[in-house]
């Protein structure tokens, strides 16, 4: 009897043992789970119709850019509690391969596309799960091309624009802006992008006391222009970084904004504005009409905004702890796709932060050509594979690559004429045919599709 007490009580035991192991064996997979959870999967976006989605890194793209360019090692980064907003006329071909890119470089919690047709959303929201996209007209209540176009409102614009549409490129700056006030569940720091850029590699947007890094460009040429209109809309002068005694600008087609900062930049240029207009109309209805109204009056001369510009002397005058500046970010812009002869100049104005003899090397210089402006080659393949990415955007040193390639496919096809011999998306395509506008190319009739992934 004894005997088989002393057998139960082991077994008794050693049950408990088990249980315990088991115990301490699911608390560490559940602990682990929750921290598994954390690193990939992100928040949920609840979007404009109300519907809740979950949003997680796509496995596929993934595992499809993990060998891109340089395999050896660079950190990928964990920026899951930022957003990223890109506005744009129109999706290209190579916007699957930036999707692809910022997520995997960078593991951003949205991707917010504002798009100046609704049509174009299909096709972007099939690219990945973490795409969000918006109707131009429907983030800043009032305010849209055809508002801003309105007698009245862009007279001096219209009439001494030539060419370039600088309407829209005024209404795409009040939207990188103006997101912060009425986009309720975007993030607090939030990542402007310009559609034309290509991430190539990763690199770090924040310090490790978590304030934004500010890209610096060399380039300062065009900041007179934005350091006078600053100073209308502010009374305050344009502040620019200095080091090792030349000065950049903040002008870099990409930058990371802080939602309270924008508001209080912005709630600032009303009050300034309005103050120093008292007979200004429009400037008294607010963002973005107060910077309208100088834009308007201020454009005969010449004299523009910048947000990228605006913004970053705001932080530097007013937080000036609370960033820092990168100097070693690089890009290049456009290589191999410019027709050459004797009488074009180069121009290093805004081909690279850095490295401007090696591109001359590689033919990736900004060329100008008259009055009629650059001219581009014509039967370029316009979609990149990611292995060309790899090819147009190395850089100086063997195995080096830069950190952004420039590719500027809207106006390869959008301007003048298709200069492009490969066709789009079919989707996207389709999408474009929809809306009309004249962006119908006519070299897209009797040929093969492109590929849905571009690879």
């Amino acid at each position: 009897m004894a005997q088989e007490s002393h057998s139960f009580l082991q077994q008794a035991m050693f049950n408990k043992t088990n249980l315990l192991v088991v115990g301490i064996f699911l608390s560490i997979v559940l602990t682990f789970s929750e921290s598994a959870k954390s690193d990939f999967y992100l928040p949920t976006f609840v979007s404009q119709t109300g519907v809740t989605t979950a949003v997680r890194p796509n496995p596929d793209s993934t595992s499809e850019v993990r060998a891109l360019c340089e395999p050896s090692g660079i950190p990928q980064f964990n920026y899951s509690h930022v957003d990223v907003v890109v506005v744009m006329l129109s999706p290209v071909c190579v916007t699957q391969q930036t999707v692809k890119l910022l997520r995997f470089n960078f593991n951003f919690r949205n991707l917010i596309y504002v798009v100046k047709y609704k049509e174009f959303c299909p096709y972007l929201l099939s690219l990945d799960d973490s795409v969000r996209c918006l109707d131009e007209n429907d983030v800043l209540p009032g305010v849209s091309y055809k508002t801003l176009s309105a007698p009245g409102m862009s007279d001096n614009i219209k009439k001494l624009q030539g060419d370039n549409n600088r309407i829209g490129w005024y209404f795409q700056q009040y939207l990188k802006v103006g997101v912060a006030l009425t986009i309720p569940d975007l993030s607090d720091h939030y990542l402007i992008w310009d559609a034309d850029n290509i991430p190539i590699k990763p690199f770090e947007m924040f310090t490790e006391d978590g304030d934004a890094k500010f890209c610096a460009n060399p380039s300062s040429s065009k900041s007179r222009s934005y350091g006078r209109f600053y100073k209308h809309i502010t009374g305050r002068e344009l502040l620019h970084p200095e080091r090792k005694g030349k000065v950049y600008n903040f002008v870099c087609g990409y930058m990371m904004f802080y939602r309270p900062y924008v508001k209080e930049f912005l709630s600032f240029v009303d009050d300034y504005v309005q103050r120093n207009r008292p007979r200004d109309t429009l400037a008294k209805r607010g963002f973005p009409w107060s910077i309208h109204s100088v834009a308007e009056e201020l454009f005969p001369s010449g004299t523009m905004f910048s947000e990228y510009d605006s913004y970053g002397s705001w932080v530097m005058d007013m937080h000036p702890q609370e960033f820092a500046m990168d100097y070693h970010i690089s890009y290049v812009r456009n290589p191999t796709t410019r027709k050459v002869d004797g009488s074009h100049r180069h121009s290093f104005g805004e081909v690279s932060l850095r490295f401007a003899g090696a591109l001359l090397m590689e033919g990736a210089l900004e060329v100008q050509s008259g009055a009629n402006g650059p001219e581009f080659k014509e039967g370029m393949h316009c979609c990149l594979t990611h292995k060309r990415i790899c090819a147009l955007g190395k850089g100086p040193t063997v195995g080096d690559h830069h950190h952004i390639l420039i590719w500027e496919e809207h106006k390869f096809r959008y301007r003048r004429k298709d200069y492009c011999a490969d066709p789009l998306p079919p989707k996207l395509a389709e999408a474009i045919h929809e809306v009309g506008t004249g962006m119908v190319f006519q070299n897209q009739k009797g040929r093969g599709s492109a590929p849905s992934d571009g690879t």
